[in-house]
Formats: structure tokens, C-alpha cells, sequence
């Protein structure tokens, strides 16, 4: 479904009528609250580092990709020497200033141990954020992006979010609890289904905590 398709379920739905701009902030908010459990992995691309004592540093908002990162998975370093191989760096704590690897703040990721070349490759493998929509009123009316990032056959969650919202702001908790419910329980089923797409290995915890 496209956003203007799911604005208009909602209000349907809800018996609302809203500006479209009233309801681009509902959606958004659902795409903060959704992008924990989306798991939407994001294209990588190489990010070219200068070497300075075996560490080098990568400042996270001056590159487009991890700018939008919402968890970063792994980390990859290929050293600019002849026959250089790629290396799969791991994770260190951040108080560790020995060991190769890497860690990070909200600023920056930090590469140490790395050899003496002067100059790397490295490529970041991460979740990102669900974008946000951004309406523009025209002519002719368009959305960027023009609809969900996730997979379409949970689309309805977010008329069920939207509904939620708006029956909260008109004050009627009856209504908002039936759409709490079915949102919550939408929710539920698609964080474990992108659980098992994404991390199948991670199923066995289902049973001991609910994933949301």
C-alpha cells in the first residue's frame, strides 16, 4: 500500500478527517516505534579511512548510509597494501584500548590495532531507521517515500496505529483500546516474523520474553 492508500483506510476506519500533514506525523512515529523490531538491513558501501597510529575513525552523520543507522551489526576493514584481505573486525567493549576491533559512541566509529598502511577500506553492515515520510502538497500531491519500507503484508498495522493515535487525541478510550489491541497484536506478529527472517537463530528466546 502506498501512504495516501493507508491515510485514507484510516480515516475510513476511524471516522476522522485529518490534514494529510497531521497524519504524516502519526506516521512517523510509527516508524520510530517500528524500526527496532523491522530489522531492515541496509545497502553498504565502502568508506575510506586514513591509518594514524593502527586506529582510524569514521564520523558517523558525514556519511549518508550510517547517518541512518539504527543498529550497526558488523565491522570490515580492508588494509590499502598489495594483496590486502579484508578483515571482520569484532566488537570491543569501550573501555578495551589494546585490542584490533572496534567500538563506537553517537558520534563515531573507532578502528584500533589496524597495521601500519596509512590508508583503509571499511564497510559497515547495519539495521537503519524506517525513513520518514515527507509530504509535499504539489501539484501534484506525492509522499517520499511513497509508501512503507516494509514487507506489504503488514502495511494494515500502521491504519491500526494511525486509528489508535487519533482516537486518543478525540478522547474516546473505548475506540483507542479496540485499536490499541489490534495494533499491539499486529506488532507482535511482525516482530516475529522479521525475527525469524533476520536472525532465526534468535527464535529460541521467543519462548523465555515477548519480543515486544
Amino acid at each position: 500500500m502506498q501512504w495516501q492508500e493507508i491515510i485514507g483506510l484510516a480515516e475510513k476506519q476511524s471516522d476522522e478527517a485529518y490534514d494529510v500533514a497531521d497524519w504524516v506525523e502519526l506516521i512517523n512515529l510509527c516508524q520510530d516505534e517500528l524500526t527496532p523490531y523491522a530489522k531492515m538491513k541496509a545497502p553498504t558501501s565502502d568508506i575510506t579511512v586514513s591509518v594514524d597510529g593502527h586506529k582510524a575513525e569514521i564520523e558517523i552523520a558525514y556519511d549518508i548510509g550510517l547517518d541512518a543507522a539504527h543498529r550497526i551489526l558488523d565491522v570490515y576493514y580492508t588494509p590499502d597494501i598489495e594483496n590486502g584481505k579484508e578483515i571482520h573486525l569484532r566488537r570491543l567493549p569501550t573501555f578495551n584500548r589494546f585490542s584490533k576491533g572496534w567500538k563506537m559512541d553517537s558520534a563515531k566509529i573507532y578502528l584500533q590495532g589496524l597495521g601500519e598502511e596509512a590508508a583503509g577500506t571499511v564497510r559497515v553492515e547495519f539495521y537503519k531507521r524506517l525513513a520518514h515520510a515527507v509530504y509535499d502538497e504539489g501539484p501534484p500531491e506525492t509522499f517520499t517515500p511513497d509508501g512503507p519500507e516494509i514487507p506489504e503484508e503488514f502495511h494494515p498495522i500502521y491504519v491500526s496505529f494511525l486509528c489508535m493515535k487519533c482516537q486518543q487525541r478525540e478522547e474516546e478510550p473505548e475506540d483507542k483500546a479496540d485499536f490499541e489491541k489490534e495494533y499491539n497484536e499486529a506488532k507482535q506478529a511482525f516482530a516475529v516474523a522479521r525475527i525469524a527472517h533476520m536472525e532465526p537463530w534468535s527464535l529460541k528466546y521467543l519462548q523465555q520474553s515477548n519480543p515486544v
